[in-house]
């Protein structure tokens, strides 16, 4: 009898410790999980991104709270990691899409508000996107073409990494 009771325990023991897949999107825990970039307790989903990378031969799943974040955090790591694979919510299902597949509106942040600022949102379907650039204007990226718009609006607002500072030498 009492075999036959501890075998169903550590057989659910078990299986709440094993990991989650690698290939799929990280787990996003609302209102726990933190950005791995800026470190903002993620409360939006419309607007959050994971991916998962490998680091020192171990997988990471890592989770953003605004897409911006992600690609920023890509562009400042890019020597220390590998991106095994890349999610973003679909800003109208709320639903995991697989950044490669997805349209990107790619904004004015006051048009657009993300928790970050950066005005991107992802879609799972492009006629989805094209409506809602329709309401707030934009323009419409695939994933390829979004982390090179990113860079040139950060340097635009921020300046180059590779430029002196204003008044420098």
């Amino acid at each position: 009898m009492t075999r036959t009771l501890l075998l169903p325990a550590a057989l659910l023991l078990l299986s709440g410790c094993t990991r989650p897949d690698p290939s799929g999107p990280p787990n996003l825990r609302l209102g726990r999980s933190e950005c791995a970039e800026c470190g903002m307790i993620i409360n939006e989903d419309r607007f959050s991104s994971g991916m998962t990378v490998q680091r020192d031969g171990a997988a990471e799943p890592l989770l953003f709270d605004d897409i911006g974040c992600m690609l920023d955090y890509t562009h400042h790591h890019a020597d220390e990691i590998t991106i095994t694979s890349t999610y973003v919510h679909d800003h109208t299902t709320r639903a995991w899409t697989p950044a490669a597949g997805a349209m990107f509106l790619y904004t004015d942040k006051d048009r657009l508000p993300t928790p970050m600022g950066s005005g991107i949102a992802g879609f799972a379907h492009a006629d989805q996107a094209e409506q809602a650039r329709a309401r707030v204007g934009g323009e419409l990226l695939d994933f390829a073409a979004l982390a090179p718009a990113r860079r040139r609006w950060m340097e635009e607002r921020y300046g180059s990494p590779d430029r002196p500072p204003l008044g420098g030498s």
